[in-house]
């Protein structure tokens, strides 16, 4: 398990340090020339210039941008509350009515009962009785087995040998 653990760090510090190594810096489209001249120059004949120019870069700080607060003084009406004078500080009564519903049983006068008549359908089996004649087995006898005569005899004149081909099923492979 050390030997892992060294082994991870040592391939750790191996990463970090080539990726420090490995920064290039940028280059612009004119400084990609193949050393060969555009076809333009050989129609006016003007000197080759194979020398390289040194390029300044010219660094300016650029301030960075922070918040500013503004303030706006707009009239928004607010509601603050405030203490109102009160001339009496007696509780007093506030009436409120509210209907409620009370069942109380009242008592009908009915002249005298009478009869009604309701409907009512009531199922009732209907048997009737069905007879089915059901043949039953009897004795026969029976004397002897008797011969049973054809009307065409057929005669068999020479018995040939019939060859039967049966079909073997062999796997055939993908290719074939």
């Amino acid at each position: 398990m050390k030997a892992f653990i060294v082994f991870s760090m040592a391939l750790a510090l191996a990463s970090s340090a080539a990726v420090d190594d490995s920064k290039k810096e940028k280059r612009g489209l004119w400084e990609l020339e193949s050393g060969h001249e555009s076809f333009e120059s050989y129609d006016r004949h003007e000197p080759l210039n194979y020398g390289y120019t040194k390029k300044e870069v010219i660094t300016k700080k650029v301030p960075v941008p922070y918040p500013v607060e503004v303030e706006k003084h707009v009239a928004v009406p607010v509601k603050v509350p405030y203490p109102v004078k009160v001339e009496k500080e007696v509780p007093f009564v506030v009436e409120k009515k509210v209907p409620v519903y009370i069942e109380k049983k009242v008592p009908v006068h009915v002249d005298r009962p009478y009869p009604v008549e309701v409907k009512v359908p009531v199922h009732v089996p209907v048997y009737k009785k069905e007879y089915v004649e059901v043949p039953k087995p009897y004795a026969v006898h029976v004397d002897k087995p008797y011969p049973v005569y054809v009307k065409e005899p057929v005669y068999v004149e020479k018995q040939v040998p019939v060859t039967v081909h049966i079909k073997e099923h062999h796997k055939k492979p993908f290719w074939g």
